[in-house]
Parts: C-alpha cells; sequence; structure tokens
C-alpha cells in the first residue's frame, strides 16, 4: 500500500479522513487544498472491504427488489467483489456511494501527526492488479 500527496509518497501516519457529514465540502476560507492517491492491491482491497461490501450490496439488493428500481449493485448483478473490481464504472460508483469511508476508516489511524485530512473521493479505478483512489485533501 502506498500514499501518496501532490505525487510525493507520504507515510500513513500523515494522513487521516474526515468521517464529518461535511465529508466533499471545501467551502472555509483559509483552506490549504491538496491531491491524494491512495494505491493498493486488489487483494489489500478485497481484505479490507469484501464483509461490508457484501453487507451493503445484500441490503440495496432488497431495497431495489422492494422498490422496484436499479442502484449502482444492478450494472453487476449484484456480484462478488471481484465482479465488481472487474467493472470499471461500477468500482469507481460502489466506491465513492458505499465503500469509501469504511477503507479509509481501516487504513488510518486517528493520530496526532496527521497533517493531510482527505476530504473528498473523486475517481477510483483498477489498473494492473491495483486499486487507485484518488481525491482532495485539506491540510490541519
Amino acid at each position: 500500500m502506498k500514499f501518496y500527496i501532490n505525487d510525493k509518497e507520504v507515510d500513513v501516519t500523515l494522513l487521516s479522513f474526515n468521517a464529518g457529514l461535511n465529508y466533499g465540502r471545501f467551502n472555509y476560507e483559509g483552506l490549504v487544498i491538496d491531491n491524494y492517491v491512495i494505491s493498493l492491491t486488489e487483494m489489500e482491497f478485497i481484505e479490507i472491504v469484501e464483509q461490508e461490501y457484501n453487507r451493503v450490496r445484500d441490503e440495496i439488493k432488497l431495497d431495489d427488489e422492494s422498490q422496484n428500481e436499479t442502484s449502482e449493485f444492478s450494472v453487476i448483478q449484484y456480484g462478488s467483489i471481484e465482479r465488481l473490481i472487474s467493472s470499471k464504472q461500477a468500482l469507481q460508483d460502489v466506491t465513492i456511494s458505499y465503500l469509501d469511508r469504511f477503507l479509509f476508516g481501516d487504513l488510518f489511524p486517528q493520530v496526532e501527526s496527521a497533517i493531510y485530512v482527505i476530504n473528498s473521493t473523486e475517481m477510483v479505478s483498477a489498473v494492473n492488479g491495483m486499486i487507485e483512489i484518488s481525491g482532495r485533501t485539506f491540510r490541519k
């Protein structure tokens, strides 16, 4: 697993994430905003999120069936996490909508040494056995 701020590799202890309702908002005066990338293997991604993915997928499937709706999961016929990874659009949509902050909670210990606070998830992709998640941070 590797973590980058503005294309420079950084130690995980420099990162935390915003678990609050204002995730994705950058409308505070004086914020210094940086770009981040998290790069992890598909196996690391699966190990961290598979249980949560299965729980959320099953819940959303029941909701979709009872409400006669479709969701991000219907694109992959409510399939396995491996099927999710093989679908570029579903991987991005499901991760951004349901899995990103769960993943961040597992990856980032809440430590005082954190400088960068992840505050958005803008892109998720799978390339050559790696999952890359990117977005923007603000500095503490």
